[in-house]
């Protein structure tokens, strides 16, 4: 936060757009606190869990914006080796090249795709030759070509909207191990560890459990015939 304090106070002070040089978790964006100046965010897409923040004056022309980034896709050269999304982090980041400068990635048909700061996207284009023991290739693409997040959706009926009441739904686990899942800070809500059980979701919130999955709190339904609420659910894939 204390970086982020740095890019405020410039932007006041030169009033003039400054982008962050890192990709933020929500987590850290959403304590963000201005009033005499505006942001705006940029991930690999509208759901994407890391940002870069450009700091503008009230009513910056938004055609003015440009962020420094580079979109991406990875493309592996062998039908016979399949790769996962931690492959591809892996390997990107045993290069060097930090976690911050490197926004969310998504992997659809075989392919990866990704957003990083303009200038280490050569650097990763000339370096990322290989991942396990296929080849692959580094392109770098339009942002309108970057796949949309998919979901599954999934309808429970539950007692409450407490956090280990959905956890236990969710990850298909009795409500004593749903309080385990969330006494250990397996259980995020909204990017931030949550550890309190009868922590009350509301519908927009964000729910990550460890081994699990990426869900969001999408619809409230309603009550069912016996009193019990009707929520909408939906998982990324």
């Amino acid at each position: 936060m204390d970086k982020i304090e740095n890019f405020i106070e410039l932007c006041e002070k030169i009033d003039n757009v400054v982008y962050t040089n890192y990709f933020y978790p929500m987590s850290q964006i959403k304590k963000i606190q201005i009033k005499h100046i505006d942001f705006i965010l940029k991930g690999i897409n509208e759901e994407s869990e890391k940002k870069l923040i450009a700091f503008t004056p009230k009513n910056y022309p938004r055609e003015y914006i440009s962020f420094p980034v580079k979109f991406f896709k990875i493309v592996k050269k062998s039908k016979f080796i399949s790769l996962e999304h931690k492959h591809y982090l892996g390997t990107i980041l045993s290069l060097g090249i930090k976690r911050e400068i490197l926004g969310d990635l998504i992997v659809k048909n075989e392919i990866c795709y990704g957003i990083i700061i303009d200038n280490m996207f050569e650097f990763l284009k000339n370096n990322l030759i290989k991942i396990n023991s296929s080849p692959v290739e580094v392109i770098e693409i339009e942002e309108i070509e970057v796949p949309i997040s998919e979901f599954e959706e999934i309808n429970i009926t539950v007692s409450s909207a407490r956090l280990d009441v959905i956890v236990a739904e969710l990850a298909n686990l009795s409500r004593t191990l749903a309080v385990e899942y969330v006494d250990l800070g397996y259980v995020q809500v909204n990017y931030e560890i949550e550890r309190e059980k009868d922590f009350k979701l509301n519908v927009g919130d964000i729910i990550i459990i460890k081994k699990v999955g990426k869900f969001i709190f999408y619809e409230d339904k309603g009550l069912s015939k016996k009193n019990k609420m009707k929520l909408l659910i939906k998982k990324y894939i």
